[in-house]
């Protein structure tokens, strides 16, 4: 797929760094809100984390 293992590293740390952010927003929004208001933050985080998870596998298949 990716040609130069450095985007593709980048990319995985976009997708952690996302996955993070949405998680604490998510707790944040719940803390001082309610989950109602906040469970798509949690969701997105996880979806943020699975693709983390399938970038790392393909970076390792290519190397």
């Amino acid at each position: 797929m990716d040609r130069n293992p450095k985007q593709s590293k980048a990319r995985e740390i976009l997708w952690l760094a996302v996955a993070l952010m949405s998680l604490s927003t998510g707790i944040h929004k719940t803390i001082y809100i309610s989950f109602k208001e906040s469970w798509y933050f949690y969701l997105f985080a996880l979806i943020s984390l699975i693709l983390f998870k399938i970038r790392r596998d393909l970076r390792k298949k290519e190397e």
